[in-house]
C-alpha cells in the first residue's frame, strides 16, 4: 500500500526563475538541479534538505508538447509550520505576494503565490 507522498510535480514556464523563487524568497533549503536522461533538467526543491515530500519543477512547455493529454494545472498544496507569523513575515520581507493570515475555526493559514502566480497555502500546526 501507499505509505507516503514522495514528490509533487509542478509545471512551470521558467525553471531557473522558479527555482530561484523557492530558494531566495521562500527559503527552501534543498534546491537541486538534476539532469534528465534526455539532456534537459529539472529542479527538486524542498523546505528542508531531508524533507519527506519534495516539489519537482518541470518545464511546462516541454511537458505540454510531449504529453498534451496531461492536466498541468498547479495542485492545491497546503504546507505546514509551527510558527505562522514568522513564515508570513519572512515571505513578506522577501517580496513574496502573501495574503493576510486568516483563521477558520481552529485553522490558521495564509496563501501566497510564486513568481508565476501559482498559489499555495501554509497552515499552522
Amino acid at each position: 500500500m501507499v505509505k507516503s507522498l514522495g514528490q509533487v510535480m509542478l509545471y512551470v514556464r521558467d525553471l531557473d526563475a522558479n527555482a530561484k523563487f523557492w530558494k531566495e524568497q521562500a527559503g527552501f533549503q534543498k534546491v537541486e538541479k538534476v539532469t534528465t536522461p534526455d539532456g534537459d533538467y529539472i529542479y527538486v526543491v524542498a523546505p528542508l534538505v531531508m524533507s519527506e515530500v519534495q516539489l519537482v519543477l518541470q518545464d511546462k512547455s516541454k511537458v505540454e508538447m510531449l504529453h498534451p493529454e496531461l492536466h498541468l494545472g498547479t495542485p492545491s498544496i497546503m504546507m505546514q509550520t509551527d510558527n505562522l507569523e514568522h513564515v508570513y513575515n519572512y515571505f513578506v520581507e522577501r517580496g513574496v505576494h502573501a495574503n493576510p493570515i486568516m483563521e477558520y475555526g481552529e485553522l490558521r493559514f495564509f496563501n501566497f503565490s510564486d513568481n508565476e502566480g501559482n498559489y499555495f497555502a501554509i497552515q499552522e500546526v
